[in-house]
């Protein structure tokens, strides 16, 4: 994993052409989070699986690189032995030329600390955020899709309980699981944080479970259930249609074919249509 991270970082330092990273992320989680952290007058930072935390503002190379299992850019498929999210990130922060040390910038700052992270990106983020001080943490606020199970158990009282009712008729800010953590985040700092807030994070859970008090649960769909073949022939039907891309194929299949498909199952057929196409 060194060597990996080692020739990576290599890379990372020779590039000329470097942007605003804001400029490179584009998706609407990173869309939901710049609106939050104008509508709380904070600092946004970007937790990157190949550059390590950037600010927003800081050039960096256009770059391809996600832990995320199932794309076509994941890390995870060049590692030699069995992949630790959290090993890569330790790694890859002793060696990026990009990567600014999480406690050194929370020294920086004296109100609140919101991180909006899918459930892979909390795991490989998880050891420097429990590692923080104690009065950093207690200024953590988790927003995530990641059941709490899932959750380191330091972490966990910081987990604010956002559930489906995110996505239900009642809510502003319907959307995917892809872009949940984000969309929550955005919820909150309209909703919930306050100018100078100094409540707990009970307190702010407290506030969440009212804000969401009456909501409904978006509709269920029984979905009917396909054999292997037939999820390779809708993906590789829609390959083109969907760019490639893992969410949005996934996306199809259930809602527009009304089919059941386990996200391991499919991450895994979308892998070897990818693979076909290589």
């Amino acid at each position: 994993m060194t060597d990996v991270a080692e020739e990576w970082a290599r890379r990372l330092a020779s590039a000329s052409d470097v942007y605003p990273a804001s400029d490179l992320y584009g998706g609407r989680g990173f869309q939901e989070a710049i609106l939050a952290a104008d509508i709380l007058d904070g600092d946004l930072l970007v937790a990157s699986a190949g550059l390590g935390l950037v600010e927003a503002q800081a050039k960096i190379p256009a770059y391809a690189c996600t832990i995320l299992t199932d794309a076509k850019d994941s890390i995870v498929a060049r590692m030699p032995r069995p992949f630790a999210a959290t090993e890569w990130w330790g790694v890859l922060a002793s060696v990026s030329p990009h990567h600014q040390g999480l406690a050194k910038i929370i020294r920086r700052s004296t109100g609140l600390i919101c991180a909006a992270l899918s459930d892979s990106y909390l795991d490989m983020l998880s050891a420097d955020l429990e590692a923080l001080p104690q009065g950093a943490v207690d200024r953590l606020r988790i927003f995530t899709r990641a059941s709490l199970d899932k959750v380191a158990a330091g972490l966990r009282p910081f987990v604010m309980p956002y559930d489906d009712r995110l996505d239900g008729p009642d809510s502003s800010v319907r959307g995917t699981r892809g872009d949940f953590a984000g969309r929550a985040l955005r919820h909150f700092a309209e909703h919930i944080a306050t100018k100078g807030d100094q409540r707990s994070a009970a307190e702010h859970a407290g506030a969440v479970l009212a804000a969401l008090r009456g909501w409904e649960m978006p509709p269920r769909f029984d979905r009917h259930r396909l054999d292997d073949a037939a999820i390779l022939d809708v993906i590789r039907s829609r390959w083109e249609a969907e760019r490639g891309s893992s969410t949005r194929l996934l996306r199809h299949l259930r809602d527009e074919r009304g089919v059941a498909c386990e996200q391991g199952r499919f991450a895994a057929l979308a892998r070897q249509v990818r693979a076909e196409r290589a």
